[in-house]
């Protein structure tokens, strides 16, 4: 223990990287002026406390073993130091004490920090970024002079100091929760949408062929519609003899005079040869249109169509009513219940069922999602959007006002586990029952699609108060999956 009759006593070593020397000076100013035990608090600050001449490690070495309090002034430098101080520093201190219980290792978080070392990561901060710098402040001298922590409560809507006296300057709504800065926590934030690990590599584009071209009254040629090429892709198909459950429509884009498609344009008999030029193909990489903004959207929307067509193979409904809208059909016309797993244990979901009053349906209510292709910054994600959908017969969607009602009154009271849940249970819809990555044909090549949502990680949260979602799923899949009984 420093002995207050030490001529190097001091109350706070503040442990910081010279390029932080204007923050730790605001930090130091404020707390030597102020009293405790009837003598005035002292910091120590290497700039102050070493003189010319002396030892560098052996002050810095004496600051340490006299200080009360030991201030880690934390910023994403302090953890870079490439001469080791900083570094030498803290351990030094958690040496002293290695799991902190005399609480005398004080981080002080004053920039965000990306990293902090897993030693000290288990200890709360005081929080002194930007606006919180004065409430931190206060907190810090709380700790110094061994007083009680400022702690508000809310009664009767009004706020209550730590004296007891009732602020009436300060209001707040009968259930309120009073301001209250982050702690230092890992938080994960999980979102609705799925990354795409690989796109198809290439992008195959054409000509259109010279016989689907109309000569116009000036001479000039005229360009076909989509319709007129996918009817002379219907008709190829059906002139060649494919069997009725063998015709598809391969997904292909017109761009001005060229048709552009993820399937090998320069394949023999490939399903888009009978409306392209074959002396004018062109194989481009995908990341070269990603360059250009038209081109861009193209691939986007190609993409989309490779995503569509997956889900029809899965058993969905695509909706034509709504862009990009998926759902289960009945399953001859009864109730549809499928089999799942949420992580590691099978569940059960109901994914289409009559809605009954007296024996008799009203209407059938079905899972579905908006599922669709998006780009944000330069990545490319699937974003998932669970909604329910309604129909009269189990196989076609039915729309209006009071559909729309319906669906928000069901969706509405839904919070973090119920969405994650579902983002959860269409990555396994995408996968169609497999293991590994959700694998998406795109023509003649694969969208690779990942099982597990994006997340944000952020350092700072409400401490002790994390939970492993993921895990839950599992002990909660029983109770949200079925698609409801009562009519609400």
């Amino acid at each position: 223990m420093p002995n207050e009759q030490t001529k190097a006593f001091r109350d706070i070593f503040l442990s910081h990287r010279s390029i932080d020397k204007d923050v730790v000076r605001e930090i130091a100013g404020p707390i030597e002026a102020e009293e405790y035990k009837g003598r005035q608090l002292l910091t120590w600050l290497d700039e102050a406390e070493i003189r010319p001449g002396q030892s560098i490690v052996g002050m810095v070495n004496e600051g340490l073993e006299n200080s009360r309090f030991f201030g880690m002034v934390m910023t994403p430098d302090y953890f870079a130091s490439e001469s080791g101080w900083t570094d030498a520093e803290w351990h030094a201190a958690l040496h002293n004490d290695p799991d902190n219980r005399k609480a005398k290792i004080i981080p002080l978080l004053v920039q965000d920090c990306p990293y902090i070392p897993f030693l000290i990561r288990h200890l709360r901060a005081i929080d002194l970024r930007g606006d919180n710098f004065n409430h931190g402040l206060k907190e810090l001298l709380a700790v110094i002079r061994e007083e009680p922590l400022p702690r508000p409560t809310t009664h009767r809507g009004q706020l209550i100091t730590t004296g007891g006296r009732i602020d009436r300057s300060t209001l707040i709504a009968e259930r309120a929760v009073p301001l209250a800065d982050p702690d230092v926590a890992t938080e994960r934030l999980y979102c609705n949408m799925l990354p795409i690990e690989r796109l198809p590599p290439y992008i195959y584009t054409a000509a259109i062929s010279p016989h689907l071209m109309k000569t116009k009254k000036d001479g000039k040629l005229a360009l076909p519609s989509k319709a007129a090429i996918k009817e002379e892709i219907r008709l190829s198909q059906e002139e060649l003899g494919v069997e009725p459950k063998q015709r598809f429509m391969p997904a292909f884009r017109l761009f001005e005079d060229r048709i552009i498609s993820f399937h090998d344009l320069e394949a023999p008999d490939g399903p888009l040869e009978p409306v392209i030029d074959e002396n004018d193909v062109e194989t481009l990489k995908t990341t070269d249109l990603l360059q250009d903004e038209d081109l861009r959207n193209i691939v986007v929307s190609l993409m989309n169509m490779a995503l569509s067509r997956h889900l029809g193979r899965a058993g969905l409904v695509v909706d034509d009513t709504k862009q990009g809208r998926f759902f289960f059909p009945s399953k001859n016309d009864e109730t549809h219940t499928i089999t799942w797993i949420p992580l590691r244990k099978k569940s059960s979901r109901t994914v289409a069922k009559p809605m009954m009053k007296d024996e008799r349906v009203l209407f059938w209510r079905h899972q579905g999602a908006y599922v669709q292709v998006i780009q944000l910054v330069n990545k490319f994600y699937v974003k998932i959007s669970p909604t329910w959908v309604i129909s009269h017969d189990g196989l076609h969607a039915s729309g209006g006002p009071d559909i729309g009602k319906k669906v928000i009154k069901w969706t509405g009271p839904e919070r973090n586990m119920q969405v994650l849940y579902h983002v959860r249970f269409w990555t396994s819809v995408l996968r169609s029952g497999k293991n590994g990555p959700i694998s998406v044909r795109a023509g003649d090549q694969t969208i690779e699609i990942a099982t597990v949502p994006a997340l944000i990680q952020q350092s700072y949260g409400i401490a002790d108060d994390q939970k492993d979602l993921m895990k839950f799923l599992d002990e909660e899949a029983p109770l949200i999956g079925p698609a409801g009984g009562k009519l609400r």
